[in-house]
């Protein structure tokens, strides 16, 4: 079986998860790392990341799960053979990544005693974020995974735009145009 493009499914949350994950890097850097632990808005930004990382892991979960249940198109060779190990790598490591960037999360959460401050109606975190090694783990992941995602898009558009093979097609669930021939 000669399969052109990746299952829909598959399509959709790869593109909902880049989408997720970039919302969540941004969201971190540009938001949350501003906002004191002291400051009652703290804990509702991180309720909004949190619930987009759950969302992420969801996504991440059942994108994996489907891609062992489905097929897939082979390889696209970029004609570099260390380009096409590092693009196995880089694959491998945006899944690792996320959960890295997910189990620090709830570790984070859990030993600033945000379930504690949520529930008992506090303003302010319990706990300094800065000083937890979980903290440090999921700043340390984000930048890795921000590299990682670079990598991802820069050899996606090395295929689109160079190598002109179509590989952003097979991550589309819409169906190729065919193209049109020159008369001469």
């Amino acid at each position: 079986m000669n399969i052109q493009r990746y299952h829909p499914v598959i399509c959709v949350l790869h593109w909902l998860l880049a989408a997720m994950i970039m919302a969540a890097l941004v969201m971190s850097t540009f938001v949350m790392a501003h906002i004191p632990d002291t400051d009652p808005a703290k804990i509702s930004a991180i309720l909004r990341h949190m619930s987009v990382g759950v969302l992420i892991l969801v996504c991440t979960a059942l994108r994996l799960f489907t891609r062992k249940k489905t097929g897939r198109p082979t390889s696209l060779p970029s004609g570099m053979p260390w380009a096409d190990w590092l693009a196995g790598i880089v694959h491998r490591l945006l899944d690792v990544l996320v959960f890295i960037m997910i189990g620090s999360g709830i570790c984070m959460a859990v030993f600033s005693n945000l379930p504690k401050a949520i529930l008992e109606g506090q303003s302010e975190l319990l706990a300094n974020l800065d000083s937890l090694p979980w903290h440090t783990l999921h700043v340390a992941g984000a930048r890795v995974l921000f590299g990682v995602l670079l990598l991802h898009v820069g050899g996606a558009l090395y295929h689109q735009l160079i190598l002109r093979d179509g590989l952003l097609w097979r991550m589309c669930s819409i169906p190729r145009l065919a193209k049109k021939k020159k008369p001469f």
